[in-house]
């Protein structure tokens, strides 16, 4: 499969924009692109550059999505860091009714945020779970409580999501979070001070190195975290398919009821229909019984009167 062209760069010794674009790339593609900028780099003989662009940890779905949160409505999350800035000057005043304030403006700006997302049911066309839902969350409260955490999420640069945790802010699976090292300016200082040291050591054009043992734990770490990734969404397309089977059992479930109700009302038009049939063949057993003794009655009275005429024929025969 052929690798997708790294992102651009007009200055190779300027690679934020590079480290930008990179994360800015669909989540699937991201370790490719990865890749191919890191060798655009060396090729370019910015070894030091390529280097910094290899270690680029892959983002979880959750980073991922937080990112593309941050890069679509990048004044929204600006303006709720700031109610961070202001909750901190209220804290430090003691004002109580300015800190309940504020963190309801917190709450409200941050569902504003995590709404949207949960609204649409998708980041890009990739379906977003509720447990990222919960991570993006989980990270837009760190970024409010912490003035690192808030910096490092405004970059868009996120490799995990992020947690404040009471003494600190950790990332998504409970490490301790490097947030000065997403800051994209001392980065930067970071990066041509590692350079000096390097160049002292080895001299301008440095040999590449063999793998050491964190380009080894960087790998195992985007292995699993693509592990994860799959196992999010097998648990998302099973949960997905209960949802559905739920619904079924449900519909199906309203159709007995329905039914039920419809058998007890028919049961009972029944049961009235065979009590007045009863009533009726009461009824009619009465009247046969009527019937039977008018019938009686009338064979005694013709009886009689035949008698009354044959004593009137002897009568006038004497």
């Amino acid at each position: 499969m052929t690798a997708p062209d790294p992102p651009a760069s007009p200055d190779p010794a300027d690679l934020d924009a590079v480290v930008d674009a990179l994360y800015t790339q669909p989540l699937d593609g991201f370790i490719a692109a990865r890749d191919a900028a890191a060798r655009q780099a060396s090729d370019t003989g910015d070894k030091l550059g390529a280097e910094r662009v290899k270690r680029l940890p892959k983002p979880s779905v959750a980073a991922w999505v937080i990112n593309h949160v941050v890069r679509e409505r990048p004044d929204d999350v600006a303006a709720l860091t700031a109610v961070g800035d202001e909750l901190r000057a209220a804290t430090q005043d003691r004002d109580r009714a300015r800190i309940k304030a504020l963190d309801h403006l917190r709450r409200e700006r941050t569902e504003s945020l995590v709404g949207a997302v949960r609204d649409a049911g998708e980041v890009d066309g990739r379906p977003v779970s509720a447990a990222v839902l919960d991570r993006l969350t989980e990270t837009l409260t760190a970024a409010v409580m912490d003035a690192d955490a808030g910096a490092a999420v405004r970059a868009g640069r996120l490799s995990r999501g992020l947690q404040h945790a009471g003494f600190g802010v950790v990332d998504e699976e409970g490490e301790e979070a490097d947030l000065v090292a997403l800051h994209p300016e001392t980065r930067e200082a970071g990066v041509e001070a590692e350079a000096g040291a390097v160049e002292a050591e080895t001299g301008p054009e440095p040999e590449p190195a063999e793998p050491s043992t964190a380009d080894d734990a960087e790998r195992a770490v985007e292995e699993t975290s693509a592990q994860v990734d799959a196992l999010e969404a097998r648990r998302d397309d099973v949960a997905d398919r209960l949802r559905a089977a739920d619904s079924a059992v449900g519909q199906a479930q309203d159709e007995v009821t329905r039914l039920d109700e419809e058998l007890a009302r028919l049961s009972a038009e029944r049961d009235a229909a065979s009590h007045t049939l009863d009533e009726a063949r009461t009824a009619a057993d009465a009247k046969r019984a009527d019937l039977t003794a008018v019938e009686q009655e009338l064979d005694e009275a013709e009886d009689q009167a035949a008698q009354a005429r044959r004593r009137r024929r002897a009568g006038r025969g004497r």
